[in-house]
């Protein structure tokens, strides 16, 4: 592998992530309303569902679902949210519960758009709490809660459960909540057989013509996602989204970045005791 591959692996990780597109939700399959089916916390106030925390805050329950047929691309629970006097940032979820067990969550807690979270006051404004499948069968239950860290007020609509279009799983986020963890361990082994296999030729001082070059293309490499998790930032991604992009491009910047003056100077130490010994030969 030289340095341009390096680089063209980087460039594509980029663009699939850059391309991914928005969601567009299809018809609900399912529906909660209020009036009929009362919240799990708070009352009913103008058909909406109202939870009002003290300054302790809390986990607040509003509604479980029997989840129908959802296929095996995505679904996204959505509705209306308004909120008064919040205190720090609160955010809406939705746990995911499957037949083996395990459980995911969405939460809103991005810094604006549909997935923005609950600070201050805000008019009423749509979310969205999507959740993608990757050709998974769906879950049987989900179950939608108010997440306060202190008071304040929340009204949340009647709730829509709707699958998603295959083309557009995800909720507009660069990695579903399932997938991060997955892209992360990636990432790392990446990394650590890359950074091993570059260690291991500046110990034996060969490969100076790959070397280089390629700790250089790396650097560039998490200099890009630092910009791309700028982007990321700027665009209402999920926060653990942009950190794992953040994250990734901190680590090769910075470690690449030390590296290499001195990878250079112990080449070139290297070349100059070659050249001494041909001369004293």
């Amino acid at each position: 592998m030289n340095g341009r591959s390096v680089v063209a692996v980087a460039v594509a990780v980029a663009a699939l992530l850059a391309n991914s597109a928005v969601a567009v939700a299809q018809e609900p399959v399912a529906s909660v309303d209020w009036a009929s089916t009362p919240p799990l916390s708070g009352e009913v106030a103008s058909g909406n569902a109202r939870v009002i925390a003290d300054p302790a805050g809390g986990t607040f329950p509003l509604a479980k679902i029997e989840a129908p047929d959802l296929g095996t691309v995505g679904y996204a629970i959505r509705g209306q949210v308004r909120y008064a006097d919040v205190t720090g940032q609160g955010y809406l979820e939705m746990w995911s519960y499957f037949a083996d067990g395990s459980r995911y969550f969405s939460r809103t807690l991005a810094t604006q758009g549909p997935m923005a979270v609950l600070s201050g006051t805000s008019d009423s404004r749509p979310f969205e709490l999507p959740f993608s499948l990757q050709g998974a069968t769906g879950p049987e239950r989900l179950e939608v809660n108010v997440v306060l860290p202190g008071s304040g007020t929340v009204e949340v609509s009647p709730l829509e459960l709707v699958r998603l279009d295959a083309d557009a799983a995800g909720g507009g986020a660069w990695l579903s909540d399932r997938s991060i963890g997955v892209a992360g361990a990636l990432i790392g082994v990446a990394v650590g057989i890359f950074a091993a296999s570059i260690a291991w030729l500046v110990g034996h001082r060969r490969g100076r013509r790959f070397v280089l070059p390629a700790m250089t293309a790396a650097m560039a490499a998490g200099i890009g996602l630092i910009a791309l998790s700028v982007v990321g930032l700027a665009t209402g991604q999920p926060p653990n989204v942009v950190l794992l992009v953040l994250v990734g491009g901190l680590v090769l910047a910075a470690a690449f970045g030390i590296a290499i003056p001195r990878t250079r100077r112990l080449y070139a130490d290297a070349e100059l005791r070659k050249m001494r010994a041909m001369d004293q030969a």
